[in-house]
């Protein structure tokens, strides 16, 4: 008998998804902005911001905003600005969030003043 072909490998759709979450992370990260002006030299607000994101299979950010607040309001403020300022991120790999249109991602903003 003719061998049997090869299997196709397996994707690890997991994997994919963890490295798309690590990379959108990362993103996040470069584009998050600390507070500027008077009162934000003078407090030099220190925390930590939970935020969200819905985005679409072509990496566009239908909606976004705070999970957990931080106790400076001018961190909270930035973090939405920043949140804001971002209208798409890279598009899912076709691999990941198999049968998902859209999908809520979470990270955290962590403000340390300059």
């Amino acid at each position: 008998p003719a061998p049997a072909a090869p299997a196709a490998p397996k994707v690890n759709a997991q994997a994919i998804e963890n490295g798309y979450l690590l990379a959108l992370r990362r993103e996040l990260e470069q584009r998050k902005r600390y507070p500027s002006g008077r009162q934000a030299s003078l407090e030099r607000p220190q925390g930590n911001v939970e935020v969200w994101l819905e985005v679409d299979r072509s990496g566009r950010v239908l909606s976004s905003g705070i999970a957990n607040k931080a106790a400076s309001m001018l961190l909270n403020r930035a973090a939405m600005s920043s949140l804001q300022s971002i209208s798409s991120v890279k598009p899912f790999p076709s691999e990941a969030f198999a049968g998902q249109t859209t999908k809520r991602f979470t990270a955290t903003f962590n403000y340390q003043a300059p």
